[in-house]
């Protein structure tokens, strides 16, 4: 039997279910809500301080000998800087550790490890020659303060001896010009001597001839002029062109020398890989045995 349910239970449900749905927020609400608590958690990751460890020097040692920002750059340049910035953007991708470094964090960075390094090598050579054991991070620096190095005594030896070309260039186009001044200063001596010698020969009223002669000479000592500054201009250009090509050999062989570099690196870390899985397999190889 169906029984009919009273009006004021009715009613009461209904305010029931009102309240209810007043209280819990709707589908929309929960999705902004959400996005509202995944935009907080990533400025707070965002906003968290990074502190250097070990693992954090490991890893940005790692990361600069593949970049190697030393060879091929120069000291305070863009080219080195953009190293840099290769450097930390690397960096931050890796997702097992935290990273938040921007090109000055990790030149800062490296700068006080190798600073840290260098000052205790020289200590232990004037404490007799003893040696301590070097951790991991600190023979990759080592690595890399050769690197670096080496790179400053090379842009060294290339400064000097671009100063040295460009002095004996220098000294070579003013010796040019200075002979062919010479030469012009001669030509001009021995005309207005043959010209003072003719005159003697030939004492004459001055004629139209004598503006033609006038205007010939002066022809001539113009093409002697311009002939000589043509050959000046031709052996200026042949030691630009010299320079440009020792420019492109410098840096066809830098080109090569990182190439070499990079392909050291790579068998080193070979090796290495090969060790470590090698120590891996011997590893597991004495567990079994003991189960």
């Amino acid at each position: 039997v169906r029984t009919r349910t009273p009006a004021s239970r009715v009613c009461r449900r209904g305010l029931v279910e009102d309240a209810i749905w007043g209280v819990l927020p709707s589908c929309r609400e929960l999705v902004i809500m959400d996005a509202r608590a995944e935009t907080t958690a990533k400025k707070t990751k965002s906003m968290k301080p990074m502190t250097w460890s070990t693992v954090h020097d490991e890893m940005l040692c790692r990361e600069i000998l593949v970049v190697n920002p030393f060879t091929g750059t120069k000291k305070g340049t863009v080219a080195r800087g953009t190293r840099w910035e290769e450097v930390a953007e690397n960096l931050n991708k890796i997702q097992q550790i935290y990273f938040k470094v921007d090109k000055r964090a990790v030149r800062d960075r490296y700068n006080l490890l190798s600073k840290e390094l260098r000052n205790k090598l020289k200590r232990e050579e004037k404490e007799s020659g003893i040696e301590t054991d070097m951790t991991e991070v600190e023979m990759a620096l080592q690595e890399l303060i050769e690197k670096e190095d080496a790179a400053e005594t090379e842009q060294k030896v290339v400064e000097n001896q671009k100063k040295v070309k460009d002095n004996q260039d220098r000294e070579n186009a003013e010796s040019v010009r200075k002979k062919a001044m010479e030469r012009l200063g001669q030509t001009q001596k021995r005309k207005a001597d043959e010209g003072e010698n003719e005159g003697k020969k030939k004492k004459k009223r001055s004629s139209g001839s004598d503006t033609l002669n006038f205007l010939r000479e002066k022809n001539e000592q113009v093409q002697e002029m311009q002939k000589q500054e043509l050959e000046l201009k031709r052996q200026q250009l042949e030691v630009e062109s010299r320079k440009q090509e020792n420019f492109m050999q410098m840096m066809l062989n830098q080109q090569q020398q990182q190439q070499r570099q990079m392909q050291d690196f790579q068998a080193m870390m070979s090796v290495q890989t090969k060790q470590q899985n090698d120590l891996m397999i011997a590893l597991v190889s004495k567990l079994i045995e003991k189960k």
